[in-house]
C-alpha cells in the first residue's frame, strides 16, 4: 500500500529533529574524560581561589597529549566522573602528567578527589600531606621523604629521663584550637598512652593510632612517625609538664612543627591545637 502524501510530510519533521539532536551531541574527538583510576595524585590549593591539580597515570597522560594536539585552537569538553566539568579552549599542547581541573571551592575540589581516587582504596586510606607552599596532597603512595623540611631541620637529642616523664595513661582535661575551646568530640574523648618510645591514641570516633617517637629533649618536642595505621600523618608535638598534667601543642593533621604554645590568629592555617592531659584514674 502506498503511503499518503500527508503521512510522508508528517514524518519529515521528526526525521529533522532526530538529525538535529544527533548533530548536537559532543564528538568523542572533542571530549576528554577522567574516571576513577586515571589519577595517581591530587593537589588542592586553597590559598586564594580554589585550584585542583591532578597527576595522571602514564596511559592517561599520553591520551591527554594526543587529545590536546588534535584539538589545538578548538573548544573542548572536560568530563570528570561522567559529569561536565569545563569547556576550555585549547591553545597549546599539554604533555602531562599534570593537569588542572576547574573547581568552584575547596569543598568541590575535595569531592572531586574523592570521585577520582577511591577506586581501589577508601578516602581515609589515602596518604595526605601539606607541602612547603601550603598545598594539600592526596595519594595512594606515601609522600617523598622528607615530606617537609620541618621534620628534619631540628637536631634530635634522645633523653630517656625526659621520655619517661611522659609515660602513663592520660585523658583530655581541656583543648583549644587557635586559642578557642575545641568542640571536636574525637579530640576531647581521646585516650593517650605513652609507653617506651611509642604513643597510642584512641577515641571512639576515630579508633586507634600508634606512633613511634623521637624525642628532642632540648627543645621539649617529639617527632611522631605512624606505625599503625601507616596512613596517619607524621609531624611534631611540643610538650610541657605542668604539675601533674601534661600539655601538648601540635598543628592540625600534624602539619609542620609548632614554635610555641601561644594561640594563633583565629583564621590562621594550619590550626594550632593545644591539649592539656591529666592522668587517667
Amino acid at each position: 500500500m502506498k503511503r499518503s502524501i500527508q503521512s510522508i510530510l508528517l514524518s519529515i519533521p521528526f526525521a529533522l529533529v532526530a538529525l538535529s539532536f544527533q548533530a548536537a551531541q559532543p564528538s568523542d574527538d572533542s571530549t576528554f574524560s577522567l574516571a576513577p583510576g586515571d589519577v595517581t595524585e591530587a593537589v588542592i590549593d586553597s590559598s586564594e581561589n580554589a585550584r585542583l591539580q591532578v597527576i595522571l597515570t602514564s596511559g592517561k597522560s599520553a591520551e591527554l597529549q594526543t587529545f590536546t594536539t588534535r584539538n589545538l585552537n578548538k573548544q573542548v569538553r572536560i568530563m570528570v566522573g561522567g559529569k561536565l566539568r569545563s569547556e576550555p579552549f585549547i591553545r597549546q599542547q599539554i604533555a602531562g602528567p599534570s593537569m588542572e581541573i576547574f573547581v568552584n571551592s575547596p569543598a568541590d575540589a575535595l569531592a572531586t578527589v574523592k570521585t577520582l581516587m577511591t577506586s581501589t582504596v577508601k578516602f581515609e586510606q589515602l596518604y595526605k600531606w601539606t607541602d612547603a607552599s601550603g598545598r594539600t596532597h592526596y595519594s595512594e603512595k606515601p609522600p617523598p621523604q622528607p615530606s617537609s623540611p620541618s621534620l628534619t631541620s631540628e637536631p634530635i637529642t634522645q633523653d630517656n629521663d625526659a621520655l619517661e616523664s611522659l609515660h602513663g595513661s592520660w585523658v583530655v582535661a581541656a583543648a583549644t584550637m587557635n586559642g578557642k575551646p575545641a568542640r571536636d568530640a574525637s579530640l576531647l574523648s581521646g585516650n593517650w598512652i605513652f609507653r617506651g618510645n611509642e604513643l597510642n591514641v584512641e577515641s571512639p570516633q576515630k579508633g586507634k593510632a600508634r606512633f613511634a617517637l623521637k624525642l628532642d629533649a632540648k627543645a621539649k618536642a617529639f617527632q611522631l612517625t605512624p606505625v599503625e595505621p601507616a596512613t596517619e600523618a607524621s609531624g611534631w608535638m611540643l610538650f610541657s609538664r605542668e604539675g601533674g598534667n601534661l600539655k601538648l601543642a601540635f598543628y592540625d593533621n600534624l602539619e609542620g612543627r609548632p614554635e610555641s604554645f601561644e594561640p594563633r590568629d583565629p583564621g590562621a592555617k594550619p590550626v594550632l591545637i593545644v591539649v592539656t592531659l591529666s592522668p587517667k584514674k
